[in-house]
């Protein structure tokens, strides 16, 4: 998969390609946006868990926010990708707290 072919295309436009059946377009994504669920998952800590936990957690929020953002949205997707990725790390967190 030649990844290289997204690189000067803008989130919105990817977007657009993934809802028209580009499927390489969320593999694309996913690893643009990688270090922004490390920054994320970074910053946080789960009870009874390690660091990979809360990088599986992010991974899942940055794939729903892939799914849902809406283009014609205030927000970019980077924004939404943000807030999606801290939402699940945070819901995360929260779980493991009412656990232990």
């Amino acid at each position: 998969m030649d990844m290289k072919k997204y690189s000067s295309i803008s989130d919105d436009e990817l977007i657009t390609m993934m809802h028209d059946g580009d499927g390489e377009v969320v593999d694309y994504l996913m690893e643009k946006y990688k270090d922004l669920v490390r920054s994320c998952a970074g910053s946080m800590f789960i009870l009874g868990g390690d660091s990979q936990d809360l990088l599986q957690e992010g991974m899942i929020g940055l794939l729903k926010a892939v799914r849902e953002y809406d283009c014609g949205r205030d927000a970019g997707f980077r924004t939404f990708a943000n807030l999606c990725i801290r939402r699940q790390i945070y819901t995360a967190v929260r779980a493991s707290g009412r656990q232990n």
